[in-house]
């Protein structure tokens, strides 16, 4: 699957669907932010699902909710839900893509994600709590491991993403801790271990290269997923300053091949 952070989060749906089918992916992710302009542009949204219906592709993943975690949800948090379950009642989207903050202790955040797995359920959504160092408070794969476990919900369960679990605590150990059955997505890329940029966010929108092209233990973190069961899709979220200045067809075959190679070294 190409996810939406592969190019830049504004730039149209349509050729995206054009270049993933052109490089075999069978699946896409949209940002909210995307579907928010797309709705409210009825013949560009004709045009979309005419390309899926012509490609065969489908819409698979919705990025990103956040606030879901924060005792008493506030009202820009339910308008997100509601363009969330405007996509998956649309497109028959699969999974939406959570992260923190999380406010007070983890039992609350566990409630706050329970309740989204059940508002999500309604619409056929499985739900991914993403951990993202520096930028949330949920910052490691135990912390939301434990939230998810908590929540005890089906369709509820993580995101492993190998940048954020490697410039988190890079403990191989901790993804051999998540239960195949919990792990609901993956998002794929490579990097330095060490940080490139001070600030993270501008490192992991900038500095991701495509899958074996770094420094990330990528063939074990597959071959631990693979041992847990795991059946979470594969998916391609390569945030690059340099993939995203060029040929978007470029960007999908790039990380496509890249990915598949990495997936063949790891089940030899």
């Amino acid at each position: 699957m190409w996810d939406h952070f592969s190019r830049p989060r504004g730039e149209a749906v349509l050729p995206r669907i054009h270049a993933a089918a052109a490089a075999g992916y069978s699946a896409i992710g949209v940002f909210l932010g995307a579907w928010a302009v797309l709705r409210d542009q009825p013949e560009e949204l004709e045009r979309v699902d005419a390309a899926l219906a012509e490609t065969g592709l489908v819409v698979a993943n919705i990025e990103t909710l956040r606030g879901w975690a924060v005792p008493g949800q506030d009202e820009a948090c339910r308008q997100q839900e509601v363009l969330a379950y405007e996509m998956a009642d649309r497109w028959g989207c699969r999974y939406v893509q959570v992260i923190g903050d999380a406010a007070g202790p983890l039992d609350r955040a566990a409630e706050g994600f329970a309740a989204l797995c059940d508002r999500a359920a309604d619409h056929g959504l499985q739900v991914g709590l993403e951990w993202v160092p520096s930028m949330t408070n949920i910052c490691d794969a135990p912390t939301a491991l434990q939230i998810v476990l908590d929540a005890d919900r089906d369709n509820g369960g993580l995101c492993v993403d190998s940048w954020h679990f490697t410039r988190s605590t890079n403990d191989l150990d901790h993804l051999r801790a998540i239960p195949g059955e919990k792990v609901v997505a993956t998002q794929w890329n490579d990097g330095t271990v060490v940080a490139q940029e001070a600030d993270y966010y501008t490192d992991c929108l900038a500095n991701r290269v495509p899958p074996g092209d770094g420094e990330f233990a990528l063939v074990e973190i597959v071959r631990i997923l693979d041992a847990a069961g795991s059946r979470a899709p594969i998916g391609v979220e390569l945030c690059s300053a340099e993939l995203w200045a060029g040929p978007i067809d470029e960007a999908a075959r790039v990380g496509a091949v890249a990915m598949r190679r990495v997936l063949a070294a790891a089940r030899a």
